[in-house]
């Protein structure tokens, strides 16, 4: 699986065909937005993800439109759609999925903000660039419907659907979603303690990038992105060791080594952050697009010793993780609400794309995971494992501080990782 964003997506020539379905208006829900969806609408702007893979062209238009009918049966976060308040509307099967004349491919990145915004149904696209050779399928969806392990399903969903297969049933984020809006938290849980601990007094404010970036709160700047390969194959395979044989995972090793990068880039001896945990845990949304995720906080301590550090971040990690278990929505108002002073929260992604379904066709198929590009004021990160090695994806501020400051520290945390590979060699 490539990662990429939708300025690096130069997809070759072709005529992009669109297809929407046709699905009536939709019924008011009585299940509130989970808390990442609330967020999302209430920060406006378009925050869409994209599954982008290759099938043997021309097209069958006619397979594809069913398969895009069915994707949208099999999930019920595609039948779900929402108006300003914010007020969920749930939409039957679409009864036809409609073929658009094709546009010149040059169309399609305006295509993709017009469609995928926060509001209205349906808040996607699904098409595909038609070649005699190659064609390429797209669906890009609004944030609110899909994580990054949702991509990794829509490829192979569709891939299979396309291929005439019949999937089994899977659950309905919006079930989840009632679920979650259902569960409370006692005044006396210990797992509060944690987030105490963590944010004190006065409400929840996310910690922050702690090098310069260039913008004060209440500041935004053009989005840029850098995209680097930190490990190839075999060195990924040794960091992967080397943390093993520490009692640690991986992204507890990476997570060290971004807190020594990030201390020396001239930031605090303890590297404070969120990460997103998946909340999947029951078997029946294994299978289902949503946003399956909550925020979890951590601080990670910048150790100079590689062994001492990655143990100590391990730990940390292992701590944390019980908070995840806490429906966010339900743990704020324990700690006096949400105190935002900037629009993008300084976080730390991790996914392992071997794992996630279909992932042995990924490099067959060209799979590729396309994000949009916007406006940002903090700076995150997304660390993804592949057969290829270990690569991020940081989205900051375009600023010439944040440029060099991510230059530098990126410089930092392949040194880094890399140092750690030589010391599995030396023992």
């Amino acid at each position: 699986m490539r990662v990429t964003t939708a300025d690096r997506f130069a997809p070759a020539p072709g005529t992009f065909v669109e297809y929407r379905p046709e699905s009536g208006p939709g019924e008011p829900s009585p299940v509130p937005p989970s808390f990442n969806q609330a967020v999302h609408l209430a920060g406006g702007g378009n925050i869409w993800l994209a599954a982008v893979f290759d099938v043997p062209g021309p097209v069958d238009h006619a397979r594809l439109a069913a398969a895009y009918r069915a994707l949208i049966a099999r999930h019920g976060t595609l039948r779900s759609s929402f108006e300003p308040g914010p007020v969920r509307l749930r939409h039957p099967v679409p009864a036809v999925v409609h073929r658009l004349p094709g546009v010149p491919v040059t169309a399609l990145p305006a295509l993709l903000d017009q469609r995928c915004g926060a509001f209205g149904h349906p808040s996607y696209l699904l098409g595909v660039i038609d070649r005699p050779d190659v064609a390429t399928v797209l669906c890009a969806f609004d944030h609110a419907h899909v994580d990054g392990y949702s991509i990794a399903l829509a490829i192979d969903d569709l891939r299979r659907l396309y291929d005439g297969e019949t999937l089994p049933p899977t659950g309905d984020f919006v079930d989840h979603c009632a679920e979650q809006a259902r569960l409370t938290v006692a005044p006396d849980d210990p797992r509060l303690r944690g987030w105490r601990s963590f944010f004190g007094p006065g409400g929840v404010r996310p910690p922050e990038f702690p090098l310069d970036l260039g913008v004060a709160p209440g500041e935004t700047a053009p989005q840029a992105v850098e995209l680097r390969v930190l490990l190839d194959g075999a060195g990924a395979e040794r960091f992967d060791e080397w943390c093993r044989e520490l009692g640690a995972r991986p992204f507890a090793g990476a997570l060290a080594a971004l807190a020594h990068a990030t201390r020396t880039g001239g930031g605090p001896d303890r590297l404070r952050l969120v990460f997103p945990m998946h909340t999947r845990h029951d078997e029946r949304w294994r299978g289902a697009l949503g946003w399956f995720t909550t925020n979890v906080p951590v601080e990670i301590p910048a150790l100079p010793d590689p062994a001492a550090a990655t143990r100590a971040s391990a730990a940390a990690v292992r701590a944390a993780i019980p908070l995840g278990t806490l429906p966010l929505g339900a743990v704020l108002p324990h700690l006096g609400g949400l105190a935002l002073r900037r629009g993008d929260i300084f976080m730390v992604s991790w996914i392992d794309y071997r794992t996630l379904p279909g992932a042995a066709q990924h490099d067959a198929i060209g799979a590729r995971h396309i994000s949009a590009v916007g406006r940002a004021d903090d700076a995150q990160f997304w660390f993804s494992r592949t057969d290829s090695g270990l690569a991020l994806r940081i989205r900051y501020p375009d600023t010439a501080t944040a440029r060099a400051t991510v230059a530098r520290l990126t410089d930092h945390l392949t040194e880094a990782l890399t140092e750690r590979t030589r010391l599995l060699t030396r023992t």
